[in-house]
Parts: C-alpha cells; sequence; structure tokens
C-alpha cells in the first residue's frame, strides 16, 4: 500500500492527508470482502 500512494502522488505531504488516504482506503478494503461494489459503498446502498 506505501508503495501505491508513492506511485500516485509521490508521497504524503502531511499527517492528515495519510490519515485520511488509509481511512478511505480501509473502507474500501472492507467494502470489497463483503462483495459492495465502489459505486454502492458512495450511493450508501450495500
Amino acid at each position: 500500500m506505501v508503495k501505491l500512494r508513492q506511485k500516485v502522488s509521490g508521497c504524503d505531504r502531511t499527517l492528515t492527508g495519510a490519515r485520511r488516504f488509509t481511512a478511505i482506503r480501509s473502507s474500501l478494503a472492507i467494502a470489497a470482502k463483503h462483495g459492495i461494489t465502489l459505486f454502492q459503498l458512495i450511493e450508501g446502498k450495500p
């Protein structure tokens, strides 16, 4: 996951940015484990 973040933006600029990224990333991972797509997660219709 660290390499992915580096490839996308070079690095995390702030601690707040890093926390936001990990919160979003973990939400997507949990949704995927439950078979929920990204669009369902965004719409709030799991």
